[in-house]
């Protein structure tokens, strides 16, 4: 297989419904980047990643960190980095894999990071990793901050107010499965996980005490959208006031500018109905961004303290009746069919840091052969490649992490609670991208157990729902009829393997696709008679070892 090729899983991906809404190889995205908004000390801002905030210092820890790795720790937990002589004796890239790289390939144990950060404000400063994997605790000056398991999911660690001046920032990284410490993580999953600060870190300074975390923005209508907003206290313990001021802008219109006072509830303010003056619809085939700029001022008067800007897009999704009574998929009222792959956001030689080019070449990829739909398996994806997908008008089925998990595990109420919080870190990283059509979770669980469904299953659904995420809930199945949770669904999706597993070597090309139809007919068919739900239906030919070109062309032709 070529390297280019090798983040795509070959598998074929099928909806029942229309015709696939296609795109020409050199349509992007009509995003409003032309959107400037004037911050209160008067910059013009433009994102060159959303969201953004334009009224603090964020800098980029991205490059190179000082580095020692061991194998003589048992529990990286249980250490204290203050009486602990740790000899940096190597650099490593931030963000990479660095059992991906050539010294450290295919290692397993503990990492150290070590890296030198200056403050210049007074009020506080945070850092975002976007994931650390398996598992890392983060000090700041010899004090532990925090410690996060979940390889794939973002996190962030807080400091205190008043401490301005040259900082040291450790990371300890242990890249080893334990069924306590990495709970959601196991050896036995199929594919490959990689230790290390796998994705960006930033640092930001906050420029008051009070700060937003993030936006959710939520579509009323083609025309109105409300907006979630989360805030952070930089104390961590002091409350945040029951009452906001706060201004918003849409698209740059600073005509549109609305200015008003909401209540908190918790640590989120509600913005219940925005205007969109001009809107446009996102789709694959006219992929329209629009922009929320939000301002912040806990008091109501002019001082900001902290703003934001998040990028979204306008699109409904949900399962329709065709004509002829069959359910299917709509975007934006119109049948749309899915066709693509199922992707992991992983390469041979730099695991899971994935850069620009090789995102692109995936995409290119599966433009040119003439798809419209990536899953991303088995974990969150890298929002950096959302976005992008976000701009090229590529759909995404996007999952919580699991991978096979058994009914002993999913009735273990540590692993729901690990599984319910990366699906609240998830959606809070990603709601706002208009790609994601579906949101799913646990692949080929035991969903044949009614015990596994109502303690897992059922659980991740509602808390989606909760959340009000703007796409269709789903998870793959390889128990297929035998799947009791399927009422939990939205849209009904059947992993099986005709023409692969159990199949002949000596089977032919003609041999194995001639078993794909029968197969996703037969499914279909009895989704159709017990579900009346949209279906997805995974396949895939077993020898790819011959004409591979001509079988990628075949299978997608063979699906359609």
């Amino acid at each position: 297989m070529d390297a280019v090729f090798s983040t795509l899983l070959l598998v074929g991906l099928v909806m029942f419904g229309g015709r696939a809404e296609g795109f020409s190889p050199n349509r992007m995205h009509k995003s409003r980047d032309d959107m400037k908004v004037s911050a209160s000390n008067g910059n013009t801002m433009l994102c060159h990643r959303y969201p953004c905030w334009p009224n603090r210092p964020v800098e980029s820890l991205d490059g190179f960190w000082d580095f020692y790795f061991t194998t003589e720790i048992d529990d990286p937990t249980d250490i204290d980095i203050t009486k602990m002589k740790v000899t940096y004796n190597d650099r490593m890239a931030v963000p990479a894999s660095f059992d991906a790289s050539v010294r450290y390939a295919g290692v397993r144990g503990t990492a150290f990071y070590r890296k030198t950060v200056f403050v210049s404000g007074d009020s506080g400063w945070r850092l975002k990793f976007e994931a650390c994997s398996l598992w890392c605790a983060v000090y700041v000056d010899g004090v532990k901050l925090m410690e996060h398991s979940n390889g794939y999911s973002p996190f962030w660690v807080g400091s205190t107010p008043n401490t301005s001046g040259i900082h040291e920032v450790v990371v300890v990284v242990d890249n080893r499965f334990d069924k306590k410490r990495t709970i959601l993580q196991s050896e036995g999953y199929d594919f490959y996980q990689y230790g290390g600060i796998i994705r960006r870190v930033s640092l930001h300074e906050s420029p008051g005490h009070l700060s937003i975390q993030g936006v959710d923005v939520i579509t009323t209508n083609n025309s109105k959208v409300s907006a979630r907003v989360r805030l952070h206290h930089v104390t961590g313990s002091t409350p945040i006031p029951s009452t906001i001021g706060l201004s918003y802008v849409v698209d740059g219109d600073e005509s549109s500018m609305h200015t008003a006072q909401y209540p908190v509830t918790g640590n989120q303010a509600i913005i219940p109905e925005i205007l969109i003056t001009n809107p446009a619809l996102w789709s694959p085939s006219d992929p329209v961004l629009h922009h929320l700029f939000i301002m912040l001022s806990s008091t109501g008067n002019d001082n900001a303290e902290d703003s934001i800007i998040e990028r979204f897009g306008l699109r409904t999704v949900e399962a329709c009746r065709r004509s002829s009574g069959e359910t299917t998929l709509c975007i934006n009222g119109n049948v749309t069919k899915l066709l693509g792959f199922s992707r992991h956001d992983a390469h041979p030689q730099y695991g899971a840091s994935l850069n620009h080019q090789q995102w692109m070449q995936d995409l290119q990829i599966l433009k040119d052969m003439g798809g419209n739909y990536l899953r991303l398996v088995h974990y969150p994806h890298d929002p950096d490649f959302l976005s992008l997908c976000d701009e090229m008008g590529v759909l995404v089925w996007q999952e919580n992490l699991g991978w096979g998990n058994s009914e002993s595990q999913l009735t273990d109420p540590d692993f729901v609670h690990a599984l319910l919080k990366g699906v609240d870190e998830m959606v809070n990283n990603t709601f706002n991208h208009p790609s994601i059509i579906i949101w799913a979770f646990l692949n080929e669980g035991a969903s044949n157990s009614k015990s596994a469904c109502d303690a897992a299953y059922k659980p991740q659904a509602s808390r989606y729902r909760e959340l009000q995420v703007n796409g269709l809930v789903s998870w793959a199945s390889n128990k297929k009829q035998s799947d009791v949770c399927l009422d939990n669904a939205d849209v009904i999706s059947f992993n099986s393997y005709p023409g692969w597993y159990g199949s002949s070597s000596d089977y032919s090309l003609q041999d194995q696709l001639a078993t794909v139809a029968p197969t996703i007919l037969e499914e279909a068919s009895w989704v159709a008679d017990h579900q009346k739900k949209p279906f997805i239906k995974v396949s895939m030919p077993y020898r790819w070892n011959q004409d591979e070109d001509r079988i990628r062309k075949r299978c997608m032709h063979a699906l359609a």
